[in-house]
């Protein structure tokens, strides 16, 4: 019998939910969903999108984005309303120009009579998974679809994979309306959105701001005819029961959101809806930051008879919102807190001072002084320093050293995938507060040019004026390792050489500029540089990037077997391993070009993702080779490029798990470049 690779793979990850079913049965979120996020999003068919949206845009006070082709239903236009939840309200209506032999039926017969929400997503991680399970069931599913949101980028700036989607449907050609489907963003990491959620939320609570307040979806609310044959219908699926009774059941599906089924006893709203259109979605409950002030907006935007509050809640009626009953609730007052405590876009509030000030206190102050003073322990560098602090403002040289730590010192890596207490959200409000306190308000930003210089002299300098603080082999002795590998991969040339010529207020690091020469201060800064590849390299040298004859390294050897995470990661531990066994790859770094120069893994080439790839993506061997991409991320950029390599054919990519910055930490070999 052949089974498939990728079967093999779907059967592998269904076998896992069904174990991980064994442990969530005293938990609310429904495992056949895998990691999924909840809600994806709810689907508004419209007559007009231009009048609906600008509605909801200028009236009910939404953020609605641009109107585009639909790239799923060919022949619609649509247009999204994106919430810090990573929850979606989308709005659908038919082109002009769209041929109705295009569209499916089920569309056009309902906005043939109706307006309103007639197709609702939840997320899963698999779709593979879902569809087996449903099918486990006894339920008549689709085959999954797959489809993009939006047109192909021509670079790989866009084209992170994101906009891919896995659809599955119990009937895409005419689905039930109560019943949900279910996408699967195909590139999504889904584990780490769980796992840092706070900092996903946080991040999208600060710049997805809408003029009336609302934060998520916390309740889809669904008219159902035969209440009790509906429960057993979803609690056959995988659904948890938060609640029920004789007219509502109330599901779980992630965090705080909930799909509510409505008898038609349970209210005349309802009982009118399913009189009217039969089963489906007749309402949405939002959460807003403020009631009153989400009330207030409303108010003054809407008559007195198309709008019902009270205390608790505010209910805009579907004849004024386009066949959809819209309610607003204060989120809770948990959410609330945690918001105003991870907020920094606009300066520090009360409570993210407070946060970062314990966080201070709690990790940082043994080191660096219960002031920030520095020195208090292991040599750990003054914290209040404005030279320090403000050329490291708007590069990641502070960010990365806090994530990451400065491997063979006592300065640990603090980022949760790092074994560390902290989310990456956490760091931010940290060093926002550093800087605030230290009364730095202003970047320095240092060039990104290399800088040249002697060598040689530059470590006859090192010797006389730096080694008795920063040690022989750049160890630290009372002063910070300058041999460092982190520190080498993160700061630019002329970071260091600021750093040495104006030296670091407040320390014992005093500025070299009136004793050094221009000449002298380069050829300091081009000896550490140097460091990069070891500080005992008897000829150190600096090379310049591949041409593509040389993209592939080892061409006679034989291609890697690595054993991938999520059929994308390799560990650097295997890279390494098939680097020292000669194996045949090509090493594609997807960072800036400056920072390749900074520190790269010997024999790789910088394809930054931020540049247009047909400049050399026809250099690059589509054979089988191996390609091996990384960044600093450690996925970010490099998932950007492997997607735009999928999308040109390239099939055997692979992405270093670790990145760059913990391959170097790990001893590693890297190199310089010029």
């Amino acid at each position: 019998m052949n089974i498939s690779r990728n079967s093999i793979l779907t059967l592998l990850a269904f076998m896992s939910m069904l174990l991980l079913a064994n442990c969530q049965q005293g938990e609310n979120k429904g495992f056949f969903l895998g990691s999924g996020i909840g809600v994806n999003n709810l689907t508004l068919l419209a007559n007009n999108i231009d009048s609906t949206t600008k509605y909801y845009n200028e009236t009910l006070g939404f953020r609605v984005g641009q109107i585009s082709e639909n790239r799923e239903y060919e022949g619609l236009l649509s247009s999204s309303i994106n919430f810090s939840d990573m929850t979606s309200f989308e709005i659908f209506s038919l082109s002009d120009s769209s041929s109705q032999e295009s569209i499916p039926a089920f569309i056009i017969d309902y906005l043939a009579d109706h307006e309103g929400i007639r197709l609702y997503a939840l997320s899963t991680s698999s779709a593979d998974s879902t569809s087996l399970w449903l099918k486990s069931q006894g339920f008549e599913v689709d085959s999954v679809n797959s489809f993009r949101t939006s047109e192909v980028s021509n670079n790989w700036s866009r084209d992170d994979g994101s906009m891919n989607r896995n659809s599955l449907d119990f009937n895409r050609e005419a689905p039930m309306a109560h019943l949900p489907r279910f996408v699967e963003k195909t590139t999504f990491d889904y584990k780490k959105t769980n796992e840092q959620w706070r900092t996903y939320y946080s991040y999208n609570r600060m710049y997805r701001k809408h003029p009336n307040g609302v934060v998520g979806i916390s309740a889809v609310k669904v008219a159902v005819s035969d209440l009790r044959s509906s429960i057993e219908t979803f609690k056959n699926m995988g659904f948890n029961v938060i609640e029920i009774n004789d007219q509502i059941a109330r599901f779980s599906l992630f965090r705080n959101q909930e799909l509510q089924l409505h008898s038609e006893t349970s209210d005349k709203v309802v009982a009118d809806f399913i009189s009217e259109r039969g089963e489906g979605v007749f309402g949405v409950r939002f959460e807003v930051e403020n009631l009153d002030t989400t009330t207030a907006y409303l108010k003054s935007s809407l008559n007195e008879d198309e709008l019902n509050y009270d205390q608790k809640v505010v209910r805009v009626p579907s004849e004024y919102a386009f066949g959809v009953e819209l309610e607003f609730v204060q989120e809770s007052k948990e959410q609330g807190e945690m918001a105003a405590m991870l907020s920094f876009n606009q300066g520090l509030a009360p409570e993210a001072r407070k946060h970062a000030s314990t966080i201070y206190t709690k990790y940082c102050a043994l080191c660096h002084g219960d002031n920030r003073e520095g020195y208090a322990a292991d040599n750990a560098p003054s914290l209040k320093s404005k030279s320090l602090l403000a050329t490291s403002m708007n590069n990641n040289f502070m960010r990365y050293t806090i994530q990451f730590g400065r491997a063979n010192t006592a300065m640990a890596g603090y980022l949760d995938s790092q074994g560390g207490p902290l989310e990456l959200i956490d760091i931010e409000i940290l060093l926002k507060w550093l800087y605030e306190e230290a009364g730095v308000d202003e970047a320095i930003d240092p060039s990104r040019d290399p800088v040249y210089g002697d060598i040689s002299m530059g470590a006859n300098i090192y010797e006389q004026k730096c080694a008795s603080c920063h040690g022989d082999k750049g160890e630290g002795v009372t002063a910070p390792a300058l041999g460092n590998p982190m520190l080498l991969a993160t700061a630019t040339d002329h970071f260091l050489r600021y750093a040495i010529a104006e030296g670091r207020d407040g320390t014992p690091m005093i500025a070299f500029k009136d004793s050094l020469s221009d000449d002298e201060l380069d050829a300091v800064t081009a000896f550490l540089r140097s460091r990069a590849s070891g500080w005992d390299v008897p000829e150190p040298s600096t090379v310049t990037p591949p041409t593509p004859d040389e993209y592939v390294l080892n061409p006679k050897g034989l291609n890697p077997e690595f054993d991938l995470r999520e059929d994308k990661f390799v560990s650097a531990e295997q890279v390494n391993q098939a680097m020292k066994e000669g194996r045949k790859m090509i090493l594609m770094d997807a960072r800036s070009e400056v920072a390749w120069r900074q520190m790269h893994i010997p024999g790789s080439f910088p394809v930054p993702y931020y540049e247009d790839p047909e400049n050399f993506i026809d250099d690059i061997p589509d054979d089988g080779t191996e390609i091996v991409i990384y960044c600093a991320c450690p996925h970010a950029a490099s998932l950007r490029v492997m997607s735009t390599l999928k999308r040109y054919g390239f099939e055997n990519v692979s992405i270093i798990d670790e990145g760059i910055l913990v391959w170097a930490q790990m001893g590693f070999p890297v190199m310089n470049g010029k």
